[in-house]
């Protein structure tokens, strides 16, 4: 099949002068500013686009993310606060937390969704533009798992690395042998990869981190993302062939080279990454479970949304509606949906990293 997508004369253009890394194809089938997924004019998120997220779920998610500002505000003896969302998107989960007591931020790197929202959110495109009074509380949610990333494999002679090429039919995948660099990431998280087994690695995981770590002395980093710790992540049976997948219109493939620039590609991360950067700048993680636990610890168990009805509702149409409405947030917190699918780390430096609400004992 030819090859097809937003970003295809891009990559066809480079791939005349050699191969390309797999992790080079999905900076550019993402990122390219003219022809990546996440510059399009469309946001791909909700329920009408490629996949849903947590905020773009239920509005029962910004309720607990306000829960959690308004205990961090309170933490912080009237400082001026800051609530920055890394990758924020379009701003919506920025709109939905107007009238907090907090300077509210957008952080991403396409303004061209994000810049339509209206003020008092002051959207920019880099962290660094962010002004670094007072506490902040640095906020992401599924931005780790849209960088780019390597795909690995475990040959008899080696670890390999994929790339990419063209062929008469379109892309392909070629094998080669993988820089020592990544022999090093597996060996420090003390990690031997089977023969056969592939892995799906970002080196840029730790080094965003890093920036976002050293941003400022008084931070509460609050991360949402699918993935796991190293262990879990690369485990030899239950992961054998990677996390990698590409979505397009709610549904999930594996065809990762298909429709460059027209679906995401993302693939799990490993927080062991993101904790040990924590740490070593300072921080004491507070927090690392599933979604479901970490919201109820917010103490969710009385929104309108998950208590019982009080009334029934006057007609067919709103008793649909309101069993969708309470169905999308239910999902959030059972166990077998997005809610036990993605995992909360919280680290601290310079805030009280003491009796939070998140980390209350359900049971």
């Amino acid at each position: 099949m030819a090859m097809t997508g937003p970003a295809s004369d891009v990559l066809r253009n480079l791939l005349q002068y050699g191969d390309l890394s797999f992790r080079d194809f999905v900076e550019i089938a993402l990122y390219h500013p003219e022809a990546g997924y996440y510059c399009g004019a469309q946001s791909p998120v909700g329920k009408g686009g490629d996949y849903v997220t947590s905020p773009s779920l239920s509005s029962l998610f910004s309720h607990a993310i306000g829960r959690l500002i308004d205990e961090f505000v309170t933490r912080s003896n009237g400082a001026m606060c800051s609530f920055v969302d890394i990758g924020c998107g379009d701003g919506s989960l920025l709109r939905s937390l107007e009238n907090r007591n907090v300077v509210p931020w957008g952080v991403d790197r396409s303004l061209m969704r994000a810049g339509q929202a209206a003020a008092p959110v002051h959207f920019v495109s880099s962290l660094l533009e962010v002004e670094k009074q007072g506490p902040h509380l640095l906020f992401s949610n599924e931005l780790f798992d849209a960088l780019p990333f390597s795909r690995l494999v475990m040959r008899p002679d080696g670890l390999h690395e994929l790339w990419v090429h063209e062929t008469d039919e379109g892309l392909d995948w070629r094998e080669r042998e993988a820089a020592e660099v990544y022999d090093d990431y597996f060996a420090s998280h003390g990690i031997t990869l089977e023969e056969g087994q592939f892995a799906d690695v970002s080196l840029d995981w730790a080094a965003m981190y890093r920036d976002i770590a050293s941003f400022s002395p008084q931070a509460l980093i609050v991360t949402f993302d699918y993935g796991y710790r190293a262990k879990q992540l690369f485990h030899p049976r239950a992961r054998r062939f990677g996390t990698a997948a590409a979505y397009s219109q709610q549904r999930v493939s594996r065809d990762l080279l298909a429709n460059p620039g027209g679906q995401d590609l993302t693939a799990h991360i490993n927080f062991d990454d993101l904790i040990r950067m924590g740490e070593e700048l300072g921080y004491e993680t507070l927090f690392f479970d599933r979604q479901a636990k970490f919201l109820l610890s917010l103490g969710l168990e009385d929104h309108p949304l998950l208590a019982p009805l009080s009334e029934a509702p006057e007609s067919v149409e709103e008793a649909l509606a309101l069993r969708e409405t309470r169905e999308e947030a239910r999902r959030l917190i059972l166990p077998d949906g997005i809610g036990e699918e993605i995992r909360v780390l919280v680290q601290g430096r310079g805030v009280a990293n003491h009796t939070w609400s998140f980390q209350r004992k359900l049971f």
